[in-house]
């Protein structure tokens, strides 16, 4: 009974099981021709690896003179990402050919100087590139390219622009339209030093399409690049609104330089500076953190970047070219973070002030906020509708003069209610509220170039002031003329104090 109904079985599934051994069979028979086939071809055996095997990642890094040799760096995966997402379009069709007219850059091939930076070296100059911008400013948009040049009077070697664009393709060739140096030799001129530098480069179609990277290359315009930036703000695609009426909401943020506070706790002072450009109106605070903060400091600020949202910390590695001159550059830095905030946040907001954490523009009188002292001065502005900046004069509440003992002793600007009896003048230390959509390159203290509009307005003082919270340079203003007792901030004080407390429990 059971060997009968195992031969039924077999008769059954004799024609399904004599398919599977032939295939069997046949497969044995193509993997054996295959093995033959590239044992007589090395080199296509070592293609096949070539184009199976995962690639690896190099990177060309030149170690700073401050920094340790082995320090790893760690470069911004956005970058990265599109350059080899893009790559395998640009490469499958073939443009790494030698012969191919600006072959798309490879990420391998950059030269990273430190994270922030990417070296190229034209001639006798070295080329730091720092940013690049989309500019829809002018009625022919531009790319700019921020970076840090070897040189302050030039000659600049001839340069072009490869804007390369998110649905592939080959690169505009634009030739580089201006250069422009964010600092005077009167200030200093010190051979090898790198300057703030900016360069333009007209976009040709910006109403079809705006880059997503640029690559600056000297010579021949389809040189291959060995640099590519990744382009902010591309995603906008019409020009700025025209200058706000006096009856419309005003947006102001502000930029900060790098903080460099390594051995003391700036806990307090930034909580009090924070929080009154907040009742001053200010939505956003853009600082740069070059990891020189104590532990408190930091953990402070974390709260207002990563929970409160009013600041804004870009983390930054300064720029090693030299290690000599280390003032010079740190004052050179301060001119590439102003630029370079001024560029990324030029379409979010109608004014931006620079200045530092022991400075604030103070509105004076019944201005309480910067939306009431900008209106206030466009009515006031009678013969210019479309002004660059508005800048204000200096005068310092110095630390030499004693706190008034009937205030907060733990907030500084609250307790130092004395300043000296003068201003500066015009042309010192001033500190301005810029409107994005005029300046084009600016120096700590005042814009330095700008287009299509009347030039920095000097801020009569009854409308506000500069208030300076730090050791006077001239230490005859202490005694001579008598010192004044202005305590205007004290108009914020009760305010101040409730927003600090309800935001952090200080009291």
């Amino acid at each position: 009974m059971g060997s009968r109904m195992v031969y039924k079985l077999l008769r059954a599934w004799r024609t399904p099981l004599i398919c599977v051994a032939g295939t069997l069979a046949l497969l044995l028979v193509i993997q054996q021709l295959l093995d033959k086939s590239l044992a007589g071809h090395p080199s296509q055996e070592k293609q096949l690896k070539k184009e199976t095997a995962v690639p690896k990642v190099h990177v060309a890094v030149d170690s700073p003179v401050d920094s340790p040799v082995d320090s790893p760096v760690v470069v911004a995966t956005d970058l990265e990402a599109i350059l080899r997402e893009n790559g395998k379009h640009h490469w499958a069709q073939g443009s790494r050919r030698s012969h191919q007219c600006a072959p798309f850059p490879r990420y391998e091939d950059i030269v990273f100087k430190n994270p922030d930076f990417q070296w190229v070296v034209a001639g006798n100059l070295s080329y730091f590139l720092f940013g690049a911008y989309y500019d829809c400013r002018p009625a022919a948009p531009e790319v700019m390219v921020l970076a840090m040049v070897t040189t302050l009077k030039g000659p600049h070697p001839e340069a072009h622009c490869q804007l390369w664009y998110a649905d592939g393709g080959q690169p505009d060739l634009v030739p580089v339209s201006s250069t422009k140096v964010g600092w005077y030799d009167v200030w200093g001129n010190v051979a090898g030093v790198a300057y703030p530098t900016m360069l333009s480069c007209v976009v040709p179609e910006p109403d079809i399409r705006v880059p997503q990277l640029v690559s600056l290359v000297f010579g021949s315009p389809c040189a291959p690049a060995r640099n590519a930036l990744v382009v902010v703000n591309a995603e906008v695609s019409q020009r700025p609104r025209p200058p706000p009426s006096t009856q419309q909401r005003l947006r102001t943020g502000v930029c900060v330089k790098f903080l460099d506070f390594p051995d003391r706790d700036m806990s307090a002072r930034m909580v009090e500076w924070l929080e009154l450009l907040r009742l001053l109106g200010v939505e956003r605070v853009v600082a740069y953190d070059i990891g020189q903060l104590t532990a408190n400091t930091s953990h402070t600020l974390a709260h207002y970047s990563q929970v409160d949202g009013l600041l804004q910390l870009r983390q930054h590695r300064l720029l090693a070219e030299l290690p000599e001159h280390r003032g010079l550059r740190m004052c050179l830095t301060e001119v590439l973070m102003y630029n370079d905030c001024l560029y990324r946040n030029m379409y979010e907001f109608d004014y931006l002030g620079v200045f530092d954490v022991d400075e604030v523009i103070m509105p004076l009188g019944e201005l309480q906020s910067y939306q009431l002292l900008l209106q206030e001065l466009q009515r006031f502005d009678v013969n210019c509708t479309e002004r660059t900046s508005f800048c204000f004069r200096n005068v310092y509440f110095p630390e030499e003069l004693a706190a008034d003992p009937a205030l907060p002793q733990h907030f500084y600007m609250l307790s130092h209610v004395t300043r000296v009896a003068e201003h500066l003048d015009a042309n010192s230390a001033i500190k301005c509220l810029h409107s994005p959509l005029y300046v084009t390159l600016t120096h700590n203290h005042f814009p330095m170039q700008w287009r299509e509009s009347c030039g920095p307005m000097d801020v009569p003082v009854h409308f506000g002031q500069m208030q300076h919270y730090r050791h006077v340079d001239d230490l005859t203003t202490l005694t001579r003329p008598t010192p004044v007792r202005d305590d205007n901030i004290l108009r914020f004080r009760e305010q101040l104090l409730r927003n600090i407390h309800r935001r952090l429990g200080w009291t």
